[in-house]
């Protein structure tokens, strides 16, 4: 997180048919986490070497308000800074942004 805490997280998706043939179906996605200290109380922990930094995954409070601009998983640019469009290049990157801010 931001503020140099970490955390064991664990996500799940769930998906319910709709009513009737065209009825909208409903996704929902549950996340649950807890104090890195806490997470070798959780079955879901099992396997996972907690103590190694390499099998971190950075994430950010939100999309619009985190800063790091290497995230493959954004879904909203930054707030803070203006989104680069270049249509002579490509990136991994869904929103590439300058280091300038609004």
């Amino acid at each position: 997180m931001p503020d140099g805490r970490s955390y064991f997280w664990v996500a799940k998706t769930t998906a319910a048919d709709g009513l009737g043939y065209l009825g909208p179906h409903k996704n929902f996605a549950v996340g649950l986490g807890c104090d890195l200290a806490h997470a070798h109380k959780l079955v879901y922990s099992t396997g996972v070497v907690l103590d190694d930094p390499s099998t971190e995954v950075p994430i950010g409070a939100g999309c619009k308000i985190c800063n790091r601009t290497s995230c493959a998983q954004r879904a909203f640019p930054y707030l803070g800074g203006r989104v680069a469009v270049d249509e002579n290049a490509g990136s991994s990157l869904p929103y590439s942004s300058t280091e300038q801010s609004v």
